[in-house]
């Protein structure tokens, strides 16, 4: 078994055996593989869903719909550029999304 699956392994039993959440588990994973695979957990802006979109930090649904009508993205910091969203707020989330080919 590769070495990172055998840590997930042996963090998920000890996690479920005393008791411990998945996002508990999830950052003891990160602890021990000094990685997180944040590529899987964030989604990608010009193919998310309002749902995804509305989820991230400091964004309501209306921000959701103002990111969808404004895509197509090259840079994550296109949503400032076009002015989708302020600073503060695009603070908040940029770390939960990406572009995909694009050379942010």
């Amino acid at each position: 078994m590769h070495r990172a699956a055998s840590y997930m392994m042996a963090v998920a039993l000890a996690g479920l055996s005393s008791g411990c959440s998945l996002s508990s588990m999830e950052k003891k994973y990160e602890d021990v593989t000094g990685r997180s695979d944040k590529k899987e957990t964030r989604v990608e802006l010009n193919r998310a869903r309002r749902k995804q979109l509305a989820a991230l930090p400091g964004l309501t649904g209306e921000d959701a719909d103002k990111i969808i009508a404004s895509r197509p993205y090259e840079t994550r910091r296109d949503l400032m550029r076009k002015g989708v969203l302020g600073e503060a707020q695009f603070e908040k989330m940029k770390d939960y999304v990406y572009v995909e080919h694009g050379r942010d």
